[in-house]
């Protein structure tokens, strides 16, 4: 028989006192309501637990056992309370995840740089992957969202995929190289090698740099690969920074390198030049206030994110 935590703590609080009166005066009830109360709890068990007499309520042998494992049942019940309620203050609880390399570096860092600012008791797991691996990451149970570009995300009726707002990508190059400081047009620009990280979907096709145009596609590129593919943002960078290669990119991404002089932009677009990434959890689980949080974050990282890039550069 299910017992209720809620006669426990009376029959606990009749315990201490050792009368009806005074236990029903604490507990803010009426005495016959706790009479009744724990006379429930005695035909719930079958027994005996507490004599009545002049002198009071005196647990009997099963009464003592009731109150001794209930004051337990109490505690634990207790701490269980604090914790739920420091989850759901965001006090405590662990996020878990899954982002592709570009979504990690531009949206996922700076987003949790915030949470633990305003939880530091906060523990975080980011794990950076393929972009086509984040919806396997999420639905294995291994992370609890993910977030990546969004043509690499299969759909799935167990998966809730919300696409976030596009974003354009610009080409970097080392400062000196042949195409900075002109606008080169596309035969150009498919002249330098491209290095590019996790190459997949849409940024695959990016690749290819064709800009819809009649012609502006070679037919001969419909196998296109980059000629470097790396999974560290920082490698691509590196690769731009000593050599011809081009690395397709956020302006956020190169900010430090522009900055110091290493990295230039060339002044070129294409309707491929454009990111978008995704929200990736389970349909059917509630998101933990953690990982709503943390959500919201990512809204506002890419709200500010959008305005600086749409923001005129400095000459």
């Amino acid at each position: 028989m299910a017992l209720s935590l809620r006669l426990i703590e009376q029959a606990l609080v009749l315990g201490e006192t050792g009368n009806f009166a005074r236990a029903a005066e604490r507990l803010g009830i009426t005495q016959p309501t706790l009479t009744r109360n724990i006379a429930a709890l005695e035909a719930n068990l079958g027994m005996r637990l507490f004599d009545r007499g002049r002198g009071g309520a005196v647990p009997t042998v099963f009464g003592q056992t009731v109150i001794e494992r209930g004051a337990l049942l109490v505690r634990d019940a207790d701490a269980l309370r604090t914790e739920l309620k420091a989850l759901a203050g965001l006090d405590t609880g662990q996020l878990t995840i899954a982002a592709g390399p570009y979504a990690a570096e531009d949206l996922v860092g700076p987003a949790v740089a915030r949470l633990l600012n305003l939880r530091p008791g906060l523990r975080v797991r980011v794990t950076v992957v393929g972009p086509e691996l984040i919806a396997q990451e999420v639905l294995s149970g291994r992370h609890e969202l993910g977030l990546g570009g969004i043509d690499s995300q299969p759909a799935h009726d167990q998966l809730s995929i919300v696409p976030l707002r596009e974003r354009r990508l610009v080409l970097a190059c080392r400062a000196g190289h042949p195409l900075a400081g002109i606008r080169p047009s596309l035969q150009q620009v498919l002249r330098y090698p491209l290095v590019s990280v996790f190459m997949h979907g849409q940024t695959a096709r990016m690749a290819a740099m064709g800009d819809g145009s009649a012609g502006a596609e070679d037919p001969s590129r419909k196998g296109f690969a980059p000629a470097v593919e790396v999974n560290s943002i920082d490698t691509a960078k590196q690769v731009a920074r000593h050599s011809d290669a081009l690395f397709p990119a956020s302006r956020q991404m190169l900010a430090t390198e522009l900055a110091r002089g290493e990295l230039v932009c060339l002044d070129y677009d294409s309707p491929q030049l454009r990111s978008r990434a995704a929200l990736v959890r389970m349909r059917d689980r509630t998101p933990s206030p953690v990982a709503l949080k943390f959500m919201e974050l990512i809204r506002k990282c890419e709200a500010e994110l959008l305005a600086q890039e749409e923001a005129p550069v400095a000459a």
